[in-house]
């Protein structure tokens, strides 16, 4: 197959620095000094060193829009629709304290039963993007999270006959 990664994703923001903020503040990316100037207002955004994430502005540009995001006015029609946008990530706690400390809400579901285990946390930004951070590998103790600024919890077990069912943190 000729593809052989994803390269980036574009999120179209309302509030460019905000959004910025959130995703440096809150997830840990960097702005790379390498993005070319383009013509229009945007980072791009590391994790690891590579770049994953792209900004933009939702405030109309000529450049941008004879190209990207054609009849994209406010943000409310645009090229497709994204459910969510999925990273994998290392050390749940120091996440958790990080999305804390920058008073978001969270929810998380574990499935300690999984191979490998998975722990995952969901949260928003400040566009409203779903974020899905996946911990492979990892378990944590839902008694130690349980009202630890997570709006809900879910844990998934595998039962008898090895379906799965939910139990309530």
């Amino acid at each position: 197959m000729p593809i052989t990664a994803l390269n980036h994703f574009l999120l179209v923001s309302k509030n460019l620095e905000r959004t910025k903020d959130f995703y440096c503040r809150v997830l840990g990316f960097e702005v790379a000094d390498e993005r070319p100037d383009f013509g229009f207002p945007g980072y791009w955004l590391k994790a690891n060193g590579e770049i994953s994430v792209h900004l933009a502005s939702q405030v109309p540009n000529k450049i941008r829009d004879s190209f990207l995001l054609k009849k994209h006015p406010k943000g409310t029609a645009g090229s497709g629709q994204v459910d969510h946008i999925a990273f994998l990530a290392k050390d749940a706690e120091s996440v958790r304290g990080r999305i804390q400390k920058n008073k978001v809400e969270m929810h998380y579901r574990s499935f300690p039963d999984a191979s490998p285990p998975l722990f995952q946390i969901f949260l928003k930004d400040p566009d409203e993007v779903t974020i899905e951070l996946n911990f492979l590998g990892e378990r944590i103790d839902p008694n130690a999270w349980k009202g630890k600024g997570s709006a809900s919890a879910l844990t998934l077990k595998k039962s008898a006959g090895k379906r799965t069912a939910i139990q309530e943190s």
